[in-house]
């Protein structure tokens, strides 16, 4: 600094100001600071959302310090999902039945789990191919996380049937049990190479890829061989948004169906987690103009 010029003061934090935070490893790669931290500058909220690496080893000494900390609440990601739950005061009865808390908010000192997951896709969903889930026929491919909160929403919103297959039979099963069981008896399991399969996929309303193979950098890969089943009645989602349109989404394009990638699914699931800790509720005008800004910006840094 030159002699005698003055030093702009940084006041983006003081002793007044809140904190969010992610809890994951990694995390580096992660946007929701650029993605909370940009509303709370919208808003005019002193909330700063800063990213934590925590070892395995450390999760439950990490949650005790940010429960004792002055954190409005705090996100996990990958790969704590499951684990943290143990750690927490409570979880809403929708996290318990998906086995995963993506989002912890701190009320009156206990921390309470939430899952925003499947929220997010549901809000994205409808946004995007403009039709809900009730009634009907739908295809999840994949038995993870992300498969057992998609599967509890949408049979939560009244779908027809839910054909789920992957490529291990056992957890199919067991996320067919907590649907069928707890939801709604709706969830038919199958294997790929099973030709009543191939009749369900070409039936089927809504077809969902939850799994993680098309994503960059292994692009040329999808899950789905056959893609003389896609049709033009078709909605496919990949829950995948890097690239922006996996070998999956091109093939059932090539087939006339209408497709959606997951960058939706983030950004509403964020968005749900923000008004869960601020009990902000954003306007349908606001949240196009604050997802255009983001899908902007996505691609600016994606090009660097």
């Amino acid at each position: 600094m030159e002699r005698g010029k003055t030093m702009d003061i940084d006041v983006r934090v003081t002793g007044k100001t809140r904190l969010l935070g992610l809890v994951g490893n990694p995390v580096e790669h992660s946007i929701s600071p650029e993605l909370h931290n940009s509303l709370s500058t919208l808003l005019g909220l002193d909330i700063v959302y800063v990213p934590l690496a925590v070892r395995k080893e450390d999760l439950e000494a990490v949650v005790k310090g940010l429960k004792s900390l002055d954190f409005i609440g705090f996100n996990v990601t990958i790969p704590y999902k499951r684990d943290i739950m143990k750690y927490l005061d409570e979880n809403s009865k929708e996290a318990i039945l998906m086995g995963a808390v993506n989002t912890v908010k701190k009320i009156e000192g206990r921390l309470y789990g939430y899952n925003t997951d499947a929220e997010g896709f549901l809000r994205s969903f409808r946004e995007e191919a403009g039709v809900g889930f009730k009634g009907k026929k739908v295809v999840i491919i994949g038995a993870g996380g992300v498969a057992r909160a998609i599967a509890v929403k949408i049979a939560g919103e009244n779908a027809e049937k839910i054909s789920l297959v992957n490529r291990t039979p056992e957890r199919s099963i067991e996320l067919a049990d907590v649907v069928n069981e707890n939801v709604k008896e709706i969830v038919q399991v199958y294997n790929f190479e099973d030709r009543i399969f191939r009749m369900a996929f070409e039936e089927s309303d809504i077809i969902i890829n939850t799994t993680s193979v098309g994503m960059s950098p292994k692009t040329r890969e999808t899950p789905i061989k056959f893609t003389e089943c896609f049709n033009k009645n078709q909605i496919v989602y990949d829950v995948i948004y890097n690239p922006e349109k996996t070998k999956f989404l091109k093939d059932a394009e090539k087939m006339g169906a209408k497709t959606v990638n997951g960058l939706g699914m983030l950004f509403y699931q964020g968005i749900s987690a923000y008004e869960i800790w601020t009990g902000v509720k954003f306007t349908e005008d606001k949240l196009k103009d604050i997802y255009d800004s983001f899908k902007k910006y996505l691609k600016v840094k994606s090009s660097k």
